[in-house]
């Protein structure tokens, strides 16, 4: 999915004034066209000052609630990220806000047509279009921080990652700075930022390849800690382990920048996701051949893309 396409949620006095204007403006021309007398013709222009403001209004607000996407029916993995991201609750209830206002907004309008159909003279349309006025204007302002919070959702939203959560997803995860994202930009054409420090992924890098007849898409998680999630990024990389990877590929660093009892450790608690494992062993240009045929004994691991390659096929017909 992608929330890029998520429209800005304007303050509730936007709406109204884009009414207001709308309405004056086509009820003047309304005016200009009519015939009879002045009184007629300024009934038939508010009458139509009505229509064309509750339809401003209506068409505005299911917008808004058809351009957002149904919580309910996105995947699990966009579920669970809404509700630890936001209060579900209250986005839920802020779009029914609005679905809300669409229907009241045309009763309200077809209430107060008939009212000015049956006016009697200038006056009393006068009267009738104030009451008309404030009683919409009053209806759209109770939802004035439902707007607020639909906008402030859609801005978490967009930083959502645009996970493809229909293809066979592959997550290389282990721990910091230890060739997560390397491995991504050699496998795939993406070419995530890598530098020489800890904590070097800020997000969820994603890459596409095809190993035989299969398209793959690879997630390269921060990385990922034996210990709680603190942050909003490890909950991500956490959501894509669960809900999201269909095999996961663990990356050990032999040189130990973490001890090894440490990153078997949390080799160990990924078994939890009930995930096949893939063990890719990095950095092997710098180790001794003897620790890695050691290594790639006792992990039952990978040490060249090809080897990679097959087993990831391998896991893919064995999953079909």
């Amino acid at each position: 999915m992608n929330f890029q396409d998520l429209r800005k949620i304007e303050d509730y006095n936007f709406y109204l004034d884009r009414a207001f204007k709308e309405s004056k403006k086509k009820g003047h021309t309304q005016y200009l066209r009519s015939n009879g007398d002045k009184t007629s013709r300024i009934r038939t222009a508010e009458y139509e000052k009505i229509r064309i403001f509750g339809n401003e209004i209506k068409t505005k607000f299911e917008a808004i609630t058809k351009n957002f996407p149904s919580i309910d029916s996105m995947p699990e993995f966009y579920q669970e990220l809404v509700r630890n991201s936001l209060d579900y609750n209250l986005l839920k209830k802020s779009l029914g806000a609005v679905a809300w206002v669409s229907q009241e907004i045309i009763k309200l309008s077809d209430e107060f047509q008939r009212k000015i159909k049956h006016s009697k003279n200038e006056i009393e349309i006068k009267k009738i279009m104030n009451s008309y006025y404030g009683r919409a204007s009053s209806i759209v302002k109770q939802i004035k921080n439902n707007l607020a919070y639909i906008e402030e959702s859609r801005r978490v939203m967009k930083d959502f990652p645009a996970i493809k959560t229909d293809l066979y997803t592959v997550a290389i995860t282990g721990f910091p700075n230890i060739g997560k994202s390397t491995l991504l930009s050699r496998i795939t054409p993406a070419k995530p930022e890598i530098k020489a420090y800890a904590f070097t992924t800020k997000g969820l890098n994603l890459g596409y390849a095809k190993i035989g007849i299969h398209k793959i898409q690879y997630i390269d998680t921060p990385g990922v800690l034996a210990r709680d999630r603190v942050n909003a990024i490890e909950e991500q990389a956490h959501l894509v382990l669960k809900y999201v990877a269909n095999l996961i590929v663990y990356v050990i660093d032999l040189t130990e920048p973490y001890p090894l009892k440490i990153q078997e450790k949390l080799l160990k608690e990924l078994k939890d996701h009930d995930k096949p494992i893939i063990v890719y062993l990095s950095k092997t240009d710098i180790i001794d051949k003897s620790i890695i045929a050691k290594a790639k004994k006792k992990y039952k691991a990978c040490i060249t893309l090809e080897e990679l390659d097959k087993k990831i096929e391998k896991q893919i017909k064995a999953s079909q």
